[in-house]
């Protein structure tokens, strides 16, 4: 209801600013820097202290805590991190791996790697796991600023500021370790340092960034180098740069960008070499690269740009038919300075969220992960918007900046009391993991064969990082069953063992020896007839840990 009522309102200001600005035109009225402007140069830096609080409230208040949940993808990465600080591999043994296997379907290795570099430095644990996600994420809020403070004026810079750090999707995937959301902050500083190249060390630099953001996210193997073309043509034609500065810029990108090309021939099948000197290059079990189609443009590109624009927490509804106003002004903003030949950060955001969009339309985008990229450029369209629309008037820019608190605050009264709290989902768990650390931790238990029964995807992953087992124990404990439903599922890691229907968990004999049974609350029948056989049990998040054991009772009790 509130988003909308607060799209009654804009569209309320938009016809408001309409009307006023025609009258001011009648009138010959002068615009003239007015006193928003004067407060922005005068008290910027006390701006910032209220950015920082917020920053805090958003994304650093009870960080590693909250979210309360742990995303299977992110457990995955996690544990590979865990393995790359400890032994050199991820959890199947490949050494210093340039792209992740993962569950299967692979995973950019940048986030591991910097999440290995946090665990040597602060040990296992969720802050080190999620630390980096969140000083990328500070790092663009920053790097966002410096850009649009230099190319525009700092009103518009802390404008675009502000809508960063109260943006939903923003401040939700800054407390989440995905690999994807680095894609986002690393584009943005790519931005930054093209702006500022201006002699050849800097377009080496700049190239280096660039190159480092090709292993953040595979998607930015097709829409990174798409903009880069179309930069670059655009650049040379207005002679911003020289064709000398491009090949410089392109000597680290293509060092970069080899390993991922070889990548893709191994598992195209061209090639068969899955090393390069201490460096592997994994051959996946599920290829996804024959997902991106161009056909997608029209096949899927409706649906993906409903997801990406109204998805859930990703931006306000409010934002949609500012973004349309400000990328219509920002697009004829580029065109004049096309024109001209003049260099100018509209042209610049134009070229970026253009070429990123039909880049990743190219596959489907089903949920908004996929397309992180492209929410800083469009909120830089909305703050466009939004000053345009408050032109030489204070009202209604305080009544824009008063709604997007109202919104902000509404989001996170939701975020903390229930997406990141309670709403944890199939895809989601870290009850598995605190059972798992608590049993390993206790030296009379841990060697006794545990059962587990969840409701979660991939549940070996959770038993695995909680008891933080080598990947060699990983790998010569692995087994895995095709079910009936031909879902290949695993049935054991370590000492776990895994039951995904009721119908397994009475095969077991249970008069053979003591069982840890830890189950969802899910499968209560299962519960019911472990009870049922005399096993008494504990509650703990949303799992049962049931044994006959009374001495192992005691030791539950006292640890859950």
């Amino acid at each position: 209801m509130l988003e909308f009522v607060s799209l009654m309102i804009v569209i309320i200001l938009i016809l408001a600013s309409v009307i006023k600005q025609y009258v001011d035109e009648r009138k010959n009225k002068e615009i003239k820097e007015n006193k928003i402007d004067e407060i922005c140069n005068k008290h910027y830096k006390k701006i910032w202290l209220v950015f920082v609080v917020i920053l805090f409230v958003t994304v650093i208040y009870k960080f590693g805590d909250i979210p309360t949940y742990v995303g299977v993808d992110e457990a995955g990465m996690a544990y590979d991190a865990l393995n790359l600080a400890e032994y050199g591999t991820d959890r199947y043994m490949n050494s210093y791996p340039l792209y992740l296997t993962n569950f299967g379907t692979g995973q950019s290795s940048l986030c591991a790697y910097l999440v290995a570099l946090c665990i040597k430095l602060f040990g296992a644990n969720m802050i080190s796991y999620r630390l980096p996600t969140l000083l990328i994420y500070l790092m663009s809020v920053i790097v966002s600023y410096l850009l649009i403070s230099k190319a525009k004026n700092k009103k518009m810079a802390l404008s675009f500021t502000f809508l960063i750090i109260t943006c939903p999707w923003n401040i939700s995937n800054a407390r989440m370790a995905l690999d994807c959301n680095l894609y986002a902050g690393l584009f943005i500083l790519d931005l930054y340092l093209l702006d500022k190249a201006k002699k050849n060390y800097q377009f080496f630099i700049a190239g280096i960034s660039i190159g480092i953001t090709l292993y953040t996210y595979s998607l930015s193997w097709i829409s990174l180098p798409i903009f880069l073309a179309v930069w670059a043509i655009c650049m040379l034609y207005i002679k911003r740069v020289k064709f000398r500065q491009v090949l410089i810029m392109g000597i680290p990108i293509a060092i970069f960008a080899f390993p991922l090309i070889y990548f893709l021939l191994l598992n195209f099948g061209v090639v068969d070499q899955t090393h390069l000197g201490i460096f592997t290059l994994p051959i996946l079990p599920s290829f996804g690269a024959g997902e991106v189609n161009i056909m997608n443009w029209f096949r899927t590109g409706g649906e993906s740009l409903k997801t990406i624009f109204f998805g859930n927490e990703t931006i306000y509804l409010i934002y949609v038919p500012l973004f349309i106003i400000g990328y219509v002004l920002e697009f004829r903003q580029a065109l004049k300075e096309i024109k001209k030949k003049e260099y100018g950060i509209s042209t610049v955001m134009v070229i970026a969220f253009t070429t990123l969009l039909v880049g990743l339309l190219l596959a489907k985008i089903p949920t908004p992960n996929k397309a992180n990229v492209l929410y800083i450029p469009i909120l830089y369209f909305v703050t466009s918007a939004i000053l345009y629309i408050s032109k030489n008037s204070r009202i209604i820019l305080s009544i824009f900046i008063l709604l997007i608190i109202v919104l902000c605050i509404d989001y996170e009264h939701y975020y903390y009391s229930y997406r990141a709290t309670v709403a944890a989902n199939w895809f989601e768990d870290i009850y598995l993991m605190d059972i798992t650390e608590k049993i390993e931790s206790d030296e009379e238990i841990r060697d006794i064969p545990k059962y587990v029964m969840a409701f979660t995807s991939a549940p070996h992953i959770y038993n695995v990082i909680g008891e933080q087992i080598s990947p060699e124990e990983y790998m010569s404990t692995i087994t895995e069953k095709i079910y009936p439903d031909g879902v290949r599922r695993v049935t054991k890691v370590g000492n776990y063992n895994y039951a995904y229907y009721t119908s397994e968990i009475k095969e077991i004999d249970l008069e053979k020896d003591d069982y840890i049974f830890i189950i969802s609350y899910i499968f209560i029948d299962a519960v019911d007839y472990l009870q049922e056989e005399g096993f008494d049990s504990i509650e703990y998040g949303n799992y049962y840990i049931l044994t006959k054991n009374k001495n192992l009772n005691k030791i539950f009790c006292s640890s859950f």
